[in-house]
């Protein structure tokens, strides 16, 4: 009986859509029918039919289904939760961190961390063309990724490395964490100017260097863990903190080689370096073999002597 009566106090509301409707009361209108819907419409059933059809593959129609029982009844909890979880869904395991509000920092026009997807494509390309040099130095090997941001390079290393581990001063929410297949294990809130690190047989520091503000000690602790470490530095005439909020040293390439040598007998664990040269040159993101004091960014890879 009860359904007989909500179906004509529906259909009355309806009446009185149409009604405000034809009068150009369009938000009236539009508030009477989602009573009328709410009252005669199982909105569970087209919850759970919204549900099914996520499970077949369907995401567009679970999803129109879902804002409709949003659209009739706004407080609905459980189709909410259903469509944020088809978002997430949609978006990939990699999409919180990605929403992070910490990741890009704070200035929009000048990001402070490179990552997947960033909507600076000659950045990317950048940092990934260093990895990708990388990649052949350090097969079999136990790797450290220093400044490691989101770890994107990490997982690049971990095609080729026997082991890869990611530190960063980066400290996203507990739930904001990237996860990444091939890394063993990405730190976060570590301080590379004052935090010791593990053993291993060679360290990448990329893009790092520049913001650190110790960076000597930096160095040194690094090498006090590894016997290599394959480090990019940008020529501050193109990058320097002039034009960088977060670069804070400013080192012609001369003093970047001076700088791998002190830290490298600092350690006590070496009697100096061999150098190898790599050069990036304006605007491009390949890696040229060489020493170029001139060019974009400097990649130098730093082998301890023993003592």
């Amino acid at each position: 009986m009860s359904t007989i009566t909500d179906a004509g106090l529906a259909a009355g509301w309806r009446e009185k859509a149409l009604a405000a409707l034809e009068d150009g009361r369009v938000a009236e209108a539009h508030e009477w029918l989602r009573q009328a819907l709410a009252e005669t419409t199982e909105l569970e059933w087209l919850n759970d039919l919204g549900v099914l059809a996520h499970r077949r593959g369907r995401a567009d129609e679970a999803e129109v289904l879902l804002r409709a029982v949003l659209a009739i009844d706004p407080e609905d909890a459980d189709a909410a939760e259903n469509l944020a979880a088809l978002a997430a869904a949609q978006a990939g395991p990699d999409a919180r961190w990605r929403r992070s509000q910490t990741l890009g920092g704070p200035d929009p026009g000048m990001y402070e961390r490179a990552f997947p997807g960033m909507p600076r494509p000659d950045i990317i390309s950048e940092h990934t063309s260093r990895y990708a040099y990388a990649l052949g130095l350090v097969g079999g090997k136990q790797v450290l990724d220093l400044g490691c941001g989101t770890g994107y390079g990490s997982e690049m290393l971990s095609w080729s490395a026997a082991s890869v581990r990611g530190f960063d001063l980066w400290q996203p929410g507990g739930d904001e964490h990237p996860q990444w297949p091939g890394v063993q294990e990405l730190r976060y809130g570590h301080d590379l100017c004052e935090n010791p690190l593990p053993p291993a047989d060679l360290a990448v520091m990329f893009e790092v260097i520049e913001h650190l503000p110790d960076a000597p000690r930096a160095l040194s602790i690094a090498f006090g863990a590894v016997g290599e470490i394959v480090g990019s530095f940008p020529n501050p005439v193109y990058h320097g903190s002039w034009m960088n909020q977060y670069h804070v040293n400013d080192w012609p390439l001369e003093q970047f080689e001076r700088e791998l040598e002190a830290a490298a007998l600092a350690s006590g664990r070496f009697t100096g370096v061999e150098l190898t040269h790599h050069h990036q040159a304006v605007k491009s993101p390949l890696l040229q073999p060489g020493r170029d004091p001139d060019s974009s960014y400097w990649v130098v890879h730093a082998r301890g002597i023993a003592r």
